[in-house]
């Protein structure tokens, strides 16, 4: 082996920031790229935002538990029964937690 493998979480920071990487040069490609028009040329690139997530997802926080393979499964199994997703199943969980101890229900619910 020659080395360290290179790591995806700074792969994609460099996609994302449009950093080429440091310890390889860029490919050469074996085509020339095809021309841009003026006005394409001119246009300004959209503005990139700091790293990935889904837009259903901008402003919120991820929780997670480890689960037994067999209660992952069931989960997993109910969310099919409900024709629903687990983060629904979960979502509708953790407001039944904060009802059980007096807190508003104030996870959005999901269809």
């Amino acid at each position: 082996m020659s080395g360290k493998r290179p790591s995806l979480a700074e792969s994609m920071r460099q996609a994302a920031t449009g950093d080429a990487p440091a310890s390889s040069p860029a490919p050469t490609p074996a085509t020339k790229p095809p021309e841009r028009s003026p006005a394409a040329a001119s246009a300004e690139p959209a503005p990139r935002t700091a790293g990935f997530f889904a837009a259903t997802r901008a402003g919120k926080k991820k929780v997670t538990a480890s689960l037994d393979p067999a209660a992952h499964k069931q989960l997993k199994g109910l969310a099919v029964e409900k024709d629903g997703t687990t983060e629904a199943l979960l979502t509708e969980a953790i407001n039944d937690l904060f009802k059980k101890y007096g807190k508003p229900e104030i996870a959005p619910r999901k269809p």
